[in-house]
């Protein structure tokens, strides 16, 4: 069975998604939005009660706020119940490669999957490019290395424990790329903190 053709598994634990998916929803989009503008700023999620063990709540948010039958994910092979479960609350499909994927997510531990295979969108339609959801094992604002860029007035500080080997490396010798790219929004627990394709990290 490919990913592309995954249903829910026999017997398998269908959690309950958010206790009022509109409302929810739209403060996920809203917090989302929130760190993508304001690069290094840490923002809490809504809280799920139940979230699939293989995500952090936080992506698990993302997923119910912005997945819907237009986009498409992709999860490592081993996360079938987490994309199962995310398919069948949001209606997404389920990509069978990266290069196909709306939203890449990336549980804790797992590796980070090659950068270049991502979609990046062109000079011309630059929001034809994906969204790289890692999950990392801390977060903390005002220290850690140094960013750069619009939305950022001067400079921000941002650590980040827990990142796969050499992601955010890779992911800073893209931004030259610009307005070919991808946005980063890396996730600890219920909180997020987001790397847009024009923000450079040093340090």
């Amino acid at each position: 069975m490919t990913m592309d053709q995954l249903v829910a598994p026999a017997g398998l634990d269908m959690r309950p998604g958010f206790d009022e998916p509109v409302a929810a929803s739209q403060r996920v989009f809203r917090a989302l939005m929130d760190a993508l503008s304001r690069p290094g700023r840490i923002v809490d999620l809504p809280a799920l009660a139940q979230a699939p063990h293989e995500l952090e709540p936080a992506a698990a948010a993302i997923g119910l706020g912005i997945l819907d039958g237009d986009t498409s994910l992709w999860l490592p092979r081993d996360c079938a119940a987490a994309a199962a479960w995310l398919r069948f609350h949001t209606g997404c499909r389920i990509a069978r490669s990266v290069a196909d994927a709306d939203f890449v997510f990336v549980p804790r531990g797992a590796a980070a999957p090659d950068l270049s295979q991502l979609r990046l969108g062109s000079d011309e339609a630059p929001h034809a490019s994906a969204m790289l959801v890692v999950a990392v094992t801390g977060l903390e604002a005002g220290s850690g290395a140094r960013l750069t860029g619009p939305g950022i007035d001067g400079e921000a500080r941002l650590s980040v424990t827990g990142a796969p080997d050499e992601l955010l490396v890779r992911r800073n010798d893209m931004v030259a790329a610009f307005p070919r790219g991808f946005e980063l929004v890396l996730c600890c627990a219920d909180r997020i903190a987001a790397l847009p394709r024009t923000t450079r990290l040093e340090g």
